[in-house]
């Protein structure tokens, strides 16, 4: 495959300007629940890194996806046993990680003085790995369609994935906190 940078902006230009306006909406709705913010600055703390982990991994199975089927590793079947490895890898990082983060911000935020007020270890830790892992599952799956869709179509997977998985991730990861907050009820 030849790269051109026109071939490339044709491609993406489109789907970035979608992406950015879907971020803006994300940002909208982080700005709506403002006030569980103020309440609970350890959540604001935690938006960046929940988003960051679930784009990054998402992008790194992306880019293992994109790689495979340039080389024929990997196929254009949904069965494909090397895919589901892939994907299986990528969801338990995912919670390992979750995990290993979510302790690390209660403790510095407890040490940094910051209020965590009705929020103990055991609630903090289960809001941001559930958050994580359904995140996670879904940037998975997104991954996967995205590099196979964009593979299929005779579309570079590595333009593709990285700006639909980043933008699921900023999206899902404000929606799925705040959604656990609330079941969880803090």
């Amino acid at each position: 495959m030849i790269y051109s940078w026109k071939k490339i902006v044709k491609h993406a230009l489109p789907l970035l300007t979608i992406c950015i306006i879907i971020e803006i909406f994300a940002g909208q709705i982080l700005q709506g629940k403002q006030e569980i913010l103020i309440l609970f600055p350890v959540f604001l703390i935690s938006i960046p890194v929940i988003n960051g982990v679930g784009g990054n991994i998402g992008s790194i199975l992306g880019a293992r996806l994109a790689s495979g089927l340039h080389v024929g590793y990997i196929s254009l079947d949904i069965k494909d046993k090397k895919m589901h490895g892939n994907l299986f890898t990528s969801i338990i990082m995912g919670v390992l990680t979750y995990t290993i983060l979510a302790i690390l911000i209660y403790y510095t935020a407890s040490f940094s003085g910051i209020r965590m007020d009705d929020i103990n270890l055991i609630k903090f830790v289960s809001i941001v790995l559930a958050t994580g892992f359904l995140l996670i599952c879904i940037i998975s799956i997104v991954s996967v369609l995205t590099a196979f869709w964009s593979f299929k179509r005779g579309l570079d997977p590595d333009d593709m994935v990285a700006p639909v998985v980043t933008t699921v991730g900023d999206t899902l990861g404000i929606v799925f906190l705040f959604l656990l907050i609330g079941v969880v009820g803090v």
